[in-house]
């Protein structure tokens, strides 16, 4: 009601009012402006003054830095450059060494190459006379030292210098270390000052032929001096305006660089006029305090009076060094009257423009009053009837807003992810429920902070990155974090999608967030990574990690044109330390080799355990030339077998192991599988070398494989088509006549013609063929004694069968034979068993129980080939044996070689006293047989007697002899 009768009076009011106030507001902004424009017209020139004097400072400092940091890095290259000198002097006197002894290796005696080698490198100098070339042994010994040839030929390895340092052990150490060269510092007597010693660097490298080492040294401050020179031929040519520059002195005040006044070089500190010396005084004191700024009266080169200076003081921390940045402060000051000059031109002019400003200022708000007081009062009545309104719709805005805040809230809190909001500046303006948990923090103390109050520095900085994409770059990101919480420090891995916030306008105002924490989800996923490329017990790499690293690397070597390696290791016996100690010992003894065999190659080979016991190192590119990556390679491979060959502990019990390693070289040219079976085959070729050793793969192995291949496949239908046959060596008595025959296996093959068993029973043992093969013959000489009995001739005749060491050992052996035995109903007296001694010795106690019970059933027993194995008395005595016989290798020597005569007269009584019948094998003369009649022998057997022959002719034969008789 008032405001509606008041409402011709409030208007006028309000123009006089707002009159008044525009009037009084102007006077007094102008007067304070005025104020203003005078102090900032003063505080110009001052900061016009000071602006020039810290861009002087400025300007030296920078000087002073650029100067440091060529001080600092010529310094540093003093070693450096001290390094690559001796190494370039030491190769070169290596080389010779080395083309000497191959020019003179054979040719000379060795006593004379050395000296040859020592007096070619005695007179040669370097390093402006101080170099020398010196040589040692390994051991210690002088050889070669021109300064004190009276050392030469002394062992002195213990040697020190006047700090304590071995000298000798050091250069000794420098040329074992494993690539036979490198460095040693130590000190050395100066040659301008005998007494004392100064630090020294020499370079070593170890010549392998006469176990020396080779060095050079020279003294690391000869180098320094020298670089000392470089650094101020650099300085002097720098220049700080017209007059500045940088000078040098050194901690007592004498002067090693001034371009002004370069007679000072010359002079000692004494020698300077008075305002020097105090000049000079001051910056030792400012030095001494760490360095700054100094003013300093110092004479003008181009006047002679004395001026002053501004200077920054600094050590320069090499070489005592002390450096002055100075310029003589005239020129500076002529430089700052010509910008003072300059700046009140312009505000003389600025003033009269600023005056005019004000008074139309002032006009124009006194119009500008009045025409608004009159919009004024025409705006007020509909203003305030438009308010009322709007108040009643804000209020109903806000219910509705207030409801809908509360529902995407509900429905954020409900959400399986971590949702947030961040303003332009990174800084958190909403987080739902699950991230305050998350951040173990109540939302208050959320909102408003940035990454790095939550998690670590690398954690906030990736997120950081992300960020700037979103806001700036108006992008969506979509990725993997891994963030580290400051709170506990758990890490946690989540998928992470980020959203530009966007005004009506389209301008990014934040960014929208949506979390999922996968952190379980990629920890399995590593897990089944691991499981399923490496080995879960060692750790190492498995056989198909093998395998992709292998076809990368023969790719590698093709396109580099070099070779790499293979190493296929087999750890010998490790059934037997399984079946002792058992599976955990075992697993112990793998984890440990694996542990070992990674020790000995570098970080970019391969080591993988292939299963069982065998393991496999891929060595990548080793040399472009065949020779010298094989003999790396085996320089590999002998590391690994002393490594391996070392003692295990497992819970106080000691074990050693020693490995069987196959080598085949990597070029690119052959596929992975067949590299792995190269590797195999020279492995087992180790294997029956002896074990304990490596070989390296030969083409003629996998040729002997294919053809043992190819003969065990043919064997396989040899038995199937009844390709073998057996024939028949007589045996006789001292008198000559027939007492029984041994069954010799021969092979009808249907293009190679008759094959003996020389050359396909080491193929059927191998395979597992002569668990067949030997059945066979046990049922054909079976059916052969069945024939025989039929006949009166032969019917007393006994049959020999050897039997192979698999065969004997099968659980069903003794069922076999006697089931054959029952079938052919044959005398089980007239069957007789020829057995090998390594076949017993494997299980005596075995062997013993089952000839006992066959014995039992009647059948026979003969000892083959006695002599060349163990020939034990204690198991022979045990052995139900009825027959020895003595091996061939024996009686070729006879009767001229006295020691098989001795050896065959010893088995000879042997047999006699153990009551067993003896035959001897291979009798093929004559000779032969006397001696063997003359010893007692019982029984003989030889081509003298009769060549292997078919059943038939066998036949034959014996009846001729039975006619004969």
């Amino acid at each position: 009601m008032q405001l509606s009768k008041k409402s011709r009076t409030l208007p006028r009011l309000h123009l006089v009012g707002t009159l008044l106030i525009v009037t009084l507001l102007t006077l007094i902004l102008s007067g304070f402006f005025t104020w203003q424009k005078i102090a900032e017209h003063n505080a110009s020139i001052q900061r016009i003054e000071t602006s020039s004097f810290r861009q002087l400072q400025e300007r030296l400092r920078r000087e002073m830095q650029a100067v440091k940091s060529s001080i600092a890095y010529t310094q540093s290259q003093t070693e450096t450059l001290l390094r690559q000198r001796l190494v370039e002097v030491v190769n070169m006197a290596w080389e010779m060494a080395d083309a000497l002894y191959r020019q003179q290796q054979g040719e000379q005696s060795e006593a004379e190459v050395q000296r040859l080698i020592t007096e070619a490198l005695r007179p040669m100098r370097f390093f402006n006379g101080r170099g020398y070339y010196f040589v040692d042994e390994m051991t210690g010994r002088f050889v070669l030292l021109p300064t004190a040839p009276h050392f030469e030929g002394q062992l002195l390895p213990d040697n020190q210098d006047d700090t304590g340092h071995f000298i000798m052990q050091g250069l000794i150490d420098a040329a074992r270390q494993p690539v036979g060269e490198g460095f040693s510092a130590y000190r050395w007597y100066r040659p301008d000052n005998p007494n004392a010693m100064a630090d020294k660097l020499a370079y070593v490298r170890h010549f392998e032929p006469y176990d020396w080492l080779i060095g050079a040294g020279d003294y690391t401050y000869e180098w320094e001096l020298l670089q000392q020179q470089q650094i101020l031929q650099q300085i002097r040519g720098r220049r700080i305006g017209e007059t500045g520059y940088t000078a040098i002195i050194n901690s007592t005040g004498k002067v090693l660089l001034s371009i002004d006044s370069a007679h000072l070089e010359q002079q000692a500190f004494e020698q300077h006029v008075e305002l020097e010396q105090q000049a000079i005084s001051q910056m030792l004191e400012i030095a001494e305090q760490g360095g700054g700024f100094m003013r300093y009266l110092w004479p003008d080169p181009d006047t002679g009076n004395s001026a002053w200076k501004t200077a920054l003081v600094e050590p320069a921390g090499h070489w005592d060094w002390i450096l002055i940045a100075t310029i003589f402060e005239d020129e500076v000051k002529g430089m700052l009257q010509d910008e003072v000059q300059a700046f009140e031109s312009l505000a003389t002019h600025s003033w009269q423009t600023y005056l005019i400003a004000i008074a139309f200022s002032l006009i124009v708000a006194l119009m500008g009053s009045l025409l608004f007081s009159r919009w004024s009062s025409r705006l007020f009545k509909a203003y305030h009837a438009e308010l009322d309104a709007q108040r009643k719709a804000l209020r109903d805005k806000a219910s509705e807003l207030s409801r809908s805040e509360n529902n995407l809230a509900t429905i954020l809190n409900s959400v399986e992810a971590y949702i947030f909001i961040k303003d332009t500046g990174y800084r958190y303006s909403y987080v739902n429920r699950n991230m305050e948990q998350l951040l173990g923090l109540p939302v208050e103390q959320i909102l408003g902070q940035s990454d790095t109050a939550f998690f670590d520095a690398d954690s906030a900085a990736q997120t950081a990155e992300d960020d700037i994409r979103v806001i700036q770059h108006a992008q969506r990101v979509a990725t993997e974090e891994v963030r580290t919480l400051r709170v506990n420090g758990n890490n946690h891995v989540f998928m992470t999608v980020k959203l530009p916030l966007r005004s009506d306008t389209g301008q990014v105002y934040g960014l929208c967030g949506i979390s999922t924490d996968i952190t379980e989800r990629k920890a399995m996923e590593d897990k089944i990574r691991h499981l399923a490329f490496y080995d879960a017990l060692t750790g190492l790499a498995n056989r198909r990690l093998l395998i992709d690293r292998l076809e990368l690397q023969q790719r590698r070597n093709e396109r580099n044109r070099d070779y790499g390696a293979l190493l296929f290791i087999d750890l010998d016996n490790f059934k037997t330390l399984n079946d002792t100690l058992g599976h955990d010992t075992g697993d112990q003894l793998l984890q440990q080799v694996a542990h070992r065999v990674s020790f000995c190659v570098r970080e970019e080979d391969t080591v993988a355990r292939f299963g069982g016991d065998e393991f496999v190192v891929m060595l990548g590119c080793l040399s472009v030339d065949e020779s010298e990556a094989g003999a790396i390679a085996r320089k590999v491979a002998d590391k690994i077998l002393d490594t391996l060959r070392q003692e295990y502990r497992f819970e106080g019990q000691s074990h050693y192991s020693t490995p069987s390693i196959g080598i085949t070289l990597i070029n690119g040219s052959v596929a992975a599988d067949d590299l792995l079976k190269q590797a195999d085959l020279a492995m087992y070729k180790a294997k029956e070398a002896g074990r304990n050793r490596l070989y390296f793969y030969d083409p003629a192995m996998q040729e002997a494989i294919s053809a043992r291949a190819q003969m065990e496949s043919e064997l396989r239908v040899a038995i199937e088509q009844a390709q073998l046959v057996l024939y028949y060596q007589p045996q006789v008595d001292a008198v000559g006549k027939l007492i029984g025959a041994e069954a010799l296996i021969r092979w009808e093959h249907p293009l190679r013609g008759l094959v003996g068993p020389v050359e396909f029973i080491p193929a059927a043992e191998a395979s597992g063929l002569i668990l067949p093969l030997g059945h066979w013959v046990l049922e054909a000489a079976c059916q052969q004694l069945s024939d025989w009995a039929k006949r009166e001739q032969t019917r007393d005749l006994t049959l020999s069968v050897n039997i192979s060491t698999h065969q004997f050992k099968q659980a069903d052996f003794v069922d076999q034979l006697l089931a054959l035995v029952s079938q052919y109903a044959i005398n089980p007296q007239r069957l007789k068993l020829e057995l090998t001694e390594s076949l017993l010795i494997d299980d005596i106690d075995f062997a013993i129980e089952r000839m006992r019970f066959l014995k039992q059933q009647g059948i026979g027993f003969a000892l083959d080939d006695f002599g060349t194995g163990y020939s034990s008395l204690a198991y022979i005595k045990q052995l139900p044996l009825d027959q020895l016989k003595i091996d061939r290798c024996f009686i070729d020597g006879l009767p001229s070689d006295t020691n098989d005569a001795a050896i065959t007269r010893i088995i000879i009584s042997l047999a006699s006293e153990l009551k067993l019948w003896v035959v001897a094998e291979g009798v093929e003369t004559q000779a032969q047989r006397d001696f063997l009649l003359d010893a007692n022998c019982t029984g003989f057997q030889g081509y003298w007697f009769g060549r292997p022959v078919s059943a038939e002719d066998f036949l034959l034969n014996a009846l001729e002899q039975q006619e004969g008789v």
